[in-house]
């Protein structure tokens, strides 16, 4: 499971040490243009190819489970363009082909689409990017069941370079989901699942050390549902820092992780608003944890924390938090061969209990959404950029909700190419 935060509004100050460097915007945007794996006319291309498949005693995530066999194929290609020395444009295209064996309703063809660009000089860059996933996703934690949704997700950023130690960065961000087809025929449900996401935001990080940046982010974010009750506005800050063993200069994104630590740490707060002023209000601590320590022969212990707020689909809980902690260790036998296990609690709070019909009368009940997952996969690396290998994942789902009580075991065969 994997966690996104937007970086918006940035403003804090740490001593950081002095010393001579320099930082180019743009050109470190060129660099990694130019990194592909071989040349196509003017772009430079970069194939990738993922395959997934196995078994899934739960494919449809429900209380009475029904088990399948399930693979996912998945081509793809970069295409990156350098225009002179001051603009880029970059697009990614990957087709993946879903097949089920008895529950052919789930077979599809799906597609991810990216288009992003940028202008800048050394201290200056702006960059824009629209990606397009037409995909079967389980939406959230709490709604965890396959359904086929489109995805639309657009940035724009302006970053600045306030001399080597500084940059302050505004960004928009509008996200829009709709399930186009589930195997639930619940329309209250879906209604609570479509949504349009406004972000706005500004950025402030500094350079503590070579290996280390320090940020702050604040942030405001609008969000529009099909059932217009639950619409909500909110607002918050986080702060942190973002650790990176081979941190370029200037750079606030850590990049691929070599022998250190790499990641972030962030923590905040967010007040969520419902348009509805009878519904319950949120405002308390958020946070995120998601970092990994690289020994120098290839061990790695990775660790994983999140706290926030996210959209309910549950009676008249408009949100509800989600908290989530784990952690994994990557045991390197061989140079070629790894072993990885790992484990991942989680546990959502809701702001009202639900209301049953006992006898005649009504009563409240606290509603208990729990939920771990264990993993474990063995990793063979044939050589650079492409790795075979097998993963099985256990979850363990009890609630007092009939809709989120399940187990799910899940063994598959696992290929990338990613040169």
């Amino acid at each position: 499971m994997m966690w996104s935060f937007r970086l918006t509004l940035i403003a804090l100050l740490i001593a950081a040490p002095s010393g001579a460097q320099s930082v180019d915007l743009i050109e470190e945007r060129l660099t990694d243009v130019r990194s592909g794996f071989f040349e196509l006319g003017p772009f430079y291309a970069t194939p990738v190819v993922r395959f997934t498949g196995g078994y899934d005693s739960n494919a449809l995530s429900t209380p009475e489970a029904q088990s399948d066999i399930a693979a996912l194929l998945g081509p793809g290609i970069r295409l990156a363009l350098p225009m002179g020395s001051n603009a880029f444009f970059d697009m990614f295209q990957e087709v993946d082909f879903v097949y089920y064996k008895d529950n052919v309703d789930l077979r599809r063809i799906f597609d991810i689409t990216r288009l992003g660009g940028g202008w800048g000089g050394r201290r200056f860059l702006l960059q824009i990017n629209n990606e397009f996933r037409d995909e079967t996703r389980r939406p959230t934690t709490e709604f965890d069941s396959p359904v086929e949704m489109r995805t639309n997700e657009f940035d724009a950023s302006m970053t600045i370079a306030l001399g080597w130690r500084h940059q302050l960065s505004a960004r928009y961000d509008q996200t829009r989901s709709k399930i186009e087809k589930t195997l639930i025929d619940d329309g209250a449900i879906l209604d609570r699942l479509n949504y349009v996401r406004d972000s706005v935001s500004m950025d402030f990080s500094r350079r503590v050390s070579a290996k280390t940046n320090a940020v702050t982010q604040v942030f405001y974010e609008k969000l529009s549902i099909d059932d217009p009750t639950r619409d909500s506005d909110s607002y918050g800050m986080r702060a942190g820092f973002d650790f990176s063993p081979t941190l370029s200069s200037g750079s606030i994104v850590p990049s691929s992780p070599s022998a250190g630590l790499s990641g972030q740490l962030l923590v905040g707060f967010r007040r969520l608003i419902p348009v509805d002023v009878n519904r319950v209000e949120y405002a308390g601590l958020i946070g995120s944890v998601d970092a990994m320590y690289v020994s120098s022969d290839g061990h790695r212990l990775a660790g994983i924390f999140s706290r926030d707020a996210v959209t309910s689909i549950l009676g008249e809980n408009s949100y509800f938090i989600e908290q989530r902690f784990g952690g994994s260790f990557s045991w390197q036998l061989h140079r070629r061969f790894s072993i990885e296990p790992g484990i991942m609690r989680g546990k959502n709070d809701y702001p009202l209990p639900r209301l049953l019909t006992v006898d005649g009368d009504v009563i409240e009940q606290e509603i208990v959404d729990e939920h771990i997952s264990y993993r474990l996969s063995f990793t063979y690396g044939i050589r650079p950029g492409l790795d075979v290998g097998v993963t099985t994942e256990y979850l363990d789902r009890r609630s007092n909700v009939l809709l989120f009580e399940k187990n799910r075991l899940m063994v598959n065969f696992f290929m990338t190419l990613a040169p």
